[in-house]
């Protein structure tokens, strides 16, 4: 006999966008608009006709790791009414940590400070990126820098750790990830008159035509060991 899969009681309507202010957190539609690239209106039509949105939900899930019936589903759900595998886990742990984690998960929530985003991870080495995996990083710190995580990947080298915006290939002023003939670098790029570009090597700049390079993103935050 197959077993039936019965729908939930999701949170709709002004219950889901509060919960999406509290996670993120902030406190108007506006900034909610501005983190998921949603326009205002369609949060306030969510509002307005008690909707919700599941690739919101399963998007959040991917990018801060919070668990999706914590998103989607009421607070104080039941785990027993999930499927055995959501608390299954907690029976192995020490009655202290069992303890702990509803105040840990309602500690990240509720603290802005604490939730991260998650980064894809690269080495730059011999001209070529290396996916090294993910990495976390705060999100508090990605909204001071006022970068959307969306468009940041990390870049580390011999010499430091880069943020890079993969959303900036408009090089104007600054260092930039450059492809030059197949070969990626890190480089300082001055727009100059006649759409050229004056590119630093080492203790050189050379003038090149704009169109000799491939700008992949601009460097927006430099981490160096002193």
């Amino acid at each position: 006999m197959r077993t039936k899969i019965d729908t939930f009681e999701y949170t709709k309507g002004e219950a889901f966008t509060e919960k999406l202010k509290e996670i993120n957190g902030v406190k108007s539609l506006g900034d909610l608009a501005e983190i998921y690239s949603v326009p205002k209106t369609t949060f306030s039509t969510w509002n307005t006709h008690n909707r919700n949105s599941h690739e919101l939900v399963v998007r959040t899930h991917l990018r801060t790791g919070i668990p999706i019936h914590e998103l989607i589903l009421p607070e104080g759900t039941s785990l027993e009414e999930l499927h055995h595998s959501f608390s299954k886990h907690l029976d192995n742990l020490p009655h202290s940590v069992r303890e702990a984690i509803p105040s840990y998960n309602a500690n990240i929530l509720n603290n802005p400070q604490l939730q991260t985003v998650t980064l894809k991870s690269y080495c730059l080495s011999n001209g070529q990126l290396i996916d090294t995996g993910e990495i976390p990083y705060p999100l508090r710190r990605m909204n001071s820098f006022g970068l959307n995580s969306e468009n940041v990947i990390e870049v580390e080298t011999n010499d430091a750790i880069y943020l890079l915006d993969q959303s900036s290939t408009d090089a104007v002023s600054g260092d930039y990830l450059i492809d030059v003939d197949g070969r990626l670098s890190i480089n300082q790029v001055q727009r100059l008159p006649g759409r050229k570009l004056a590119v630093g090597f080492g203790r050189s700049t050379l003038e090149i035509e704009e169109h000799d390079i491939k700008v992949l993103g601009r460097v927006a935050v430099t981490l160096k060991k002193d």
